[in-house]
């Protein structure tokens, strides 16, 4: 992965309290959907083969990896693979399709602006696919998945999507858990101990995995 996110990583391998296999998917504007679903989807198939029980797989990422998160979860049940035990999204992308206002009212105590967020939807994929479920999870059909966690920062551009996302789950009977942070931006999980929102944050992740853990460990 990016070096970038090795310390980010590390954080949630730390609350975790597990090994972590971080994916480095081909990026925009060079390579467009579905690149990335079939680079992680690979991955994922790679970790099967090689003996991984997915009852102990939690599939998770932030953003851009966040929308991925989704995503898969959703074409690994179509094709009729195992599912992981859980999937985590922080701060992610939901849709691509439509615009809502915290775009633009929160542009302001956001680090990504509007017309970034516009630009690499545009780097990602056509005019016609921005509907498409895989690209805008918001649209999928969620029956049938995993537990969902998700986190955001009530600050960010995409809090209003990342909430129309939850309310379709729910609307659809998904196993789905949303917690948010107010007055904190995209993925401020970054901020590690340095912030009390992003520790907090952090320790959530680990005590989510902890419980499903637990949970997998009684079904079996």
């Amino acid at each position: 992965p990016k070096a970038s996110y090795a310390n980010l990583i590390a954080l949630v391998a730390r609350v975790a309290k597990a090994s972590t296999f971080a994916v480095d998917y081909r990026l925009t504007p060079e390579h467009r959907f579905p690149a990335q679903l079939d680079d992680v989807r690979a991955a994922y198939r790679w970790l099967l083969v090689n003996g991984t029980d997915p009852r102990r797989l939690v599939v998770a990422g932030d953003s851009a990896g966040g929308n991925l998160t989704l995503a898969l979860l959703c074409d690994l049940r179509d094709r009729g693979l195992p599912l992981p035990s859980l999937g985590i999204a922080l701060s992610p992308a939901t849709e691509f399709d439509t615009i809502q206002p915290s775009m633009t009212a929160n542009e302001n105590s956001d680090w990504i602006t509007g017309p970034m967020a516009l630009t690499w939807r545009d780097w990602y994929c056509s005019a016609d696919e921005r509907v498409l479920p895989l690209v805008s999870p918001v649209h999928a059909d969620l029956r049938g998945l995993p537990p969902i966690y998700i986190q955001a920062g009530r600050a960010e551009i995409l809090y209003d999507s990342i909430c129309a996302f939850v309310l379709a789950a729910k609307q659809q009977g998904a196993d789905i858990t949303f917690e948010s942070w107010p007055d904190m931006n995209h993925v401020f999980h970054f901020f590690g101990n340095d912030a009390p929102q992003s520790a907090e944050a952090l320790r959530r992740i680990g005590e989510v995995i902890a419980q499903n853990v637990q949970k997998q460990a009684v079904a079996q």
